[in-house]
């Protein structure tokens, strides 16, 4: 019984330790300080293509999208892997027609979700309307 005990102790402890390395080590880092982003909206379903520009000084684009929520339509649909957008400029996709917002960093699509992905100066976000 012993033996048990420990061994879930020692995999609790190796657990915590492989998440506070992640979070220390591995984890994207928001970039400080004052910068100007683009954000672009692609939906061709309803003929959009907008551009919009924000100074800001948030460090992550969830951060900057939640803060301007109202302007830019956006709805969010939260999960235990994070939070996904699924609407932009007041139109909600429907996944009953397999379609998601898209996210590229630059033109480059984004390998994470809009809480990981760092504001930098001078980059472009899109959010383009898909079918998977």
């Amino acid at each position: 019984m012993n033996k048990k005990i420990i061994a879930i102790i020692l995999v609790l402890i190796v657990t915590v330790l492989l998440f506070v390395g992640y979070k220390a080590f591995l984890s994207p880092k928001g970039v400080e300080g004052q910068k100007l982003v683009t954000i672009h909206v692609i939906n061709k379903n309803e003929d959009v293509d907008k551009t919009f520009e924000y100074n800001t000084d948030h460090n992550f684009l969830l951060e900057l999208l939640e803060e301007k929520e109202e302007e830019l339509g956006v709805t969010f649909e939260k999960y235990d892997f994070g939070t996904m957008v699924t609407g932009m400029l007041g139109y909600v996709a429907d996944p009953n027609n397999q379609e998601y917002f898209h996210i590229y960093i630059n033109g480059k699509d984004a390998t994470t979700g809009p809480g990981e992905i760092p504001l930098t100066d001078g980059d472009t976000y899109t959010f383009e309307l898909k079918n998977y």
